[in-house]
């Protein structure tokens, strides 16, 4: 009998779906049956938020990568790309990476509590069914 394999799915660059056929529970990069790997949803979401949180909001909706300009008075304000890659490229193309922060005080650091809320909806979300 086969074990169960992974039921993570993502959207390769012309939207189709795939599915990881790697056994169920594994570490690291998920893969499809033609060995195209892909990384977590998690993983990429903290780089990109990394990135961009600073300039956009920065969500995984299970299938589509979103990026919303914070301010709305930007030329380009929404992104929605398939693939993480297209929507760096997109935010390359319309507006440039943010500057890094600037070490903050412990003080001026928002608390853990209002943070989370801000990301609360569509964040990593389970998939666990068909794509």
């Amino acid at each position: 009998m086969m074990p169960p394999h992974c039921a993570e799915t993502s959207l390769d660059r012309n939207g189709v779906p795939r599915c990881c056929v790697i056994e169920a529970g594994h570490e690291g990069d998920h893969m499809d049956h033609q060995a195209r790997t892909w990384e977590p949803p998690g993983t990429v979401l903290a780089r990109l938020r990394e990135t961009w949180g600073r300039t956009h909001r920065i969500i995984w909706t299970g299938r589509m990568w979103i990026a919303t300009a914070h301010r709305d008075d930007v030329h380009w304000r929404t992104e929605v790309e398939p693939t993480p890659a297209q929507l760096e490229e997109s935010l390359q193309k319309h507006s440039r990476p943010p500057d890094r922060p600037r070490a903050r005080s412990a003080s001026s650091t928002p608390s853990a509590s209002s943070t989370h809320s801000a990301y609360r909806v569509l964040d990593v979300t389970d998939t666990g069914g068909t794509p």
